[in-house]
C-alpha cells in the first residue's frame, strides 16, 4: 500500500490516496474532526462544502482527479495491432488450427 499526501494538508484538514494492491484504490479525507473513506475524487472534494471553492479547494480538486485518472486500469490489448504484427499467441486468428493440415500414411 501506497500513502500520497495532499500537498496542502493541515492537522485539522487532511486528504491522502491509497494506491492497494487488491482492491480499489481509494481516498481518506479529515475534516471537522470526521474521517471518511471515499472511493469518488469528486465525494473526496465535496467534504469541504463551501470551502470547496477557495483556492485550496479547487488544488485539491485538480489532486482528486489527478490522482484517480492517473492510477486507472490499463486498457486491454489492441487486437489488431497484434494480429498486424503476427507476434505471439494473441496474434492467431479463430480459425481451428487443424484445418490447413495434411496427414501423412
Amino acid at each position: 500500500m501506497k500513502v500520497i499526501p495532499f500537498e496542502g494538508n493541515t492537522p485539522t484538514c487532511n486528504f491522502e490516496y491509497f494506491r492497494v494492491r487488491e482492491g480499489p484504490n481509494y481516498f481518506v479525507s479529515y475534516y471537522k474532526n470526521s474521517s471518511r473513506l471515499h472511493y469518488d475524487p469528486k465525494e473526496c472534494w465535496r467534504v469541504l462544502g463551501v470551502a470547496k471553492f477557495t483556492d485550496t479547494g479547487k488544488a485539491l480538486k485538480e489532486w482528486a482527479v489527478e490522482m484517480y485518472e492517473s492510477n486507472l486500469p490499463k486498457p486491454e490489448l489492441d487486437m489488431a495491432a497484434i494480429a498486424a504484427q503476427g507476434f505471439g499467441p494473441e496474434a492467431h486468428t479463430d480459425e481451428e488450427p487443424n484445418d490447413n493440415t495434411r496427414t501423412i500414411i
